[in-house]
C-alpha cells in the first residue's frame, strides 16, 4: 500500500484488498473454511465495498451497503454466526488502519471520523441483515401492522395484537414503481424483497408496510420526516427495485391513516396522469394542483378550454412538456428534440385556438390549470407503468 497522509485515498485496488482478504481468511473459524474458494470470492467482494465506503464521499449512505446487506444475508442463512461476521469487519478496519498510519505520521481528523462513519454503516448493514433472516413472523407482522392502521384499527389494539407500539405521528408513504418491460418469473418476488430489505436498513429496523412488486404503501413512524432522509430513503428504494419509482408522502396520526393513504395514493396517480418525473412528490408541493383535480363544475370548465386542441396530438404533447419544463422554451425544444422555431410556432397555434396568449404569464397558468383537469377526463396510465 503505497505511503499517504490520508486514510480516504484508497480504493478496491488488487493489492491491498488481497492483504486484508488472506489476512481475515487466517482468523476465520475452521467450519467456515470448508466453503473455499465461495467463501474467499465473497470476502474480497465485501472488503472492496468496504475500501470503496471510504473512498466515497459520504460513507453512511444506506444506498451504498445494500450489497454488503445482501452478503451478510446470505452469510446468515448458511449459520455464520452474527459476533463471527462483526469480529471480521472489525479485524479488515483495524488492520486498514494500522496499515495507514505505519505509513504515514498524519492522519487528517476528516479521515478518522470517515472511518468510523463506514465503520458504523457496515456493522449496522450486517446487524439489519441478521435481524431480517430472523423468524418470517416478524417480517409478517410489519405487513400484518401496516394492513391493521391502514384499515382504521385502534392503536391499543395493533400493539395488544402484535407487540409493536404505535407511533403519535406518521408519514404515509405510497410508492409505484416503473418495472422493466420484460420480467422472469421471480423477478417480482426479488423486486419486493430487495425494496423491504432497503426500507429495514434505511429506516434502522422493521417498517411497517404493505409492499408488491409494483409499489404498495408505507408507514414511516415518527414526526415528518426529514426532507433529506425522505428523498435519500425513495432514491434508496429506486436502487433496489432497479426500476425508476415515484412516491407521495403525507403525514397523518394513527387514527388518520386510512384517509392519508387514500389522499397519498390520490397525489400519487395525479403525478403519474400528468406523466412527472419520477421521485419523490409532498402533498403540501401540490397542494393547487390536487384541488383542481376534485370533481365539479371548476374542473369541467377548466378542461373544456383545451377542447379546441383536440386532433392536435402534437400541440397537447409540446403544450405537457413546455410546462414540464417551467415554460422554457430552450428546454422545451431540447427535450423534444425540436427546432426552437418548431416550438414557438406550436405555441403560437394553441393560443390562437384557445384564446389564451401563451407569451403572457398568466395565460401559461390558465393553461396549466386547464391541463391538470383534463387529465381527469381521460383515461388514466396503465397501474405500475409511468406514462410516456
Amino acid at each position: 500500500m503505497p505511503p499517504t497522509p490520508s486514510i480516504t485515498t484508497a480504493s478496491a485496488e488488487p493489492e491491498p484488498a488481497e492483504h486484508i482478504v488472506r489476512h481475515l481468511l487466517g482468523i476465520i473459524p475452521r467450519r467456515h473454511v470448508e466453503h473455499g474458494n465461495v467463501l474467499r470470492t465473497e470476502i474480497r467482494a465485501t472488503v472492496a465495498h468496504c475500501l470503496d465506503l471510504l473512498a466515497s464521499a459520504d460513507p453512511g449512505q444506506p444506498a451504498r451497503t445494500v450489497r454488503i446487506f445482501e452478503t451478510a444475508t446470505r452469510w446468515a442463512g448458511v449459520g455464520v454466526r452474527m459476533d463471527t461476521v462483526q469480529h471480521l469487519v472489525h479485524e479488515g478496519f483495524r488492520l486498514y488502519l494500522d496499515e495507514h498510519l505505519r505509513a504515514s505520521d498524519t492522519v487528517r481528523h476528516n479521515d478518522v471520523r470517515k472511518l468510523f462513519d463506514a465503520v458504523h454503516a457496515v456493522t449496522s448493514a450486517v446487524s439489519l441483515a441478521y435481524l431480517s433472516v430472523a423468524p418470517a413472523d416478524e417480517q409478517a407482522a410489519g405487513h400484518a401492522v401496516a394492513v391493521a392502521l391502514l384499515r382504521g384499527h385502534h392503536p391499543a389494539k395493533v400493539y395488544r395484537e402484535y407487540g409493536v407500539p404505535v407511533a403519535e405521528r406518521y408519514t404515509v408513504l405510497a410508492v409505484t414503481v416503473d418495472p422493466p418491460t420484460e420480467t422472469r418469473p421471480g423477478d417480482e418476488h426479488s423486486i419486493r424483497r430487495r425494496m423491504r430489505l432497503c426500507l429495514e436498513l434505511h429506516c434502522g429496523g422493521h417498517v411497517p408496510a404493505a409492499l408488491s412488486a409494483i409499489g404498495g404503501t408505507i408507514l414511516l413512524p415518527g414526526s415528518p420526516a426529514a426532507a433529506d432522509r425522505l428523498d435519500d430513503l425513495v432514491a434508496a428504494l429506486a436502487a433496489a427495485a432497479h426500476a425508476p419509482l415515484t412516491a407521495a408522502a403525507v403525514t397523518a396520526e394513527p387514527e388518520r391513516i386510512p384517509g392519508a393513504a387514500e389522499q397519498a395514493h390520490e397525489l400519487l396517480d395525479m403525478v403519474r396522469r400528468l406523466q412527472s418525473p419520477p421521485g419523490l412528490y409532498r402533498f403540501e408541493d401540490l397542494a393547487l394542483e390536487y384541488q383542481l383535480t376534485r370533481p365539479g363544475p371548476g374542473r369541467d370548465r377548466l378542461a373544456a378550454l383545451l377542447d379546441p386542441l383536440d386532433g392536435h396530438p402534437e400541440l397537447f404533447d409540446t403544450l405537457r412538456e413546455h410546462i414540464r419544463n417551467d415554460f422554457n422554451r430552450r428546454r422545451t425544444s431540447r427535450t423534444m428534440y425540436l427546432h426552437p422555431n418548431t416550438v414557438d410556432h406550436r405555441l403560437k397555434r394553441i393560443g390562437r385556438l384557445t384564446g389564451l396568449d401563451t407569451a403572457v404569464p398568466h395565460a401559461l397558468y390558465r393553461l396549466r390549470a386547464a391541463l391538470i383537469a383534463r387529465t381527469y377526463t381521460q383515461s388514466p396510465p396503465a397501474p405500475g407503468r409511468q406514462a410516456r
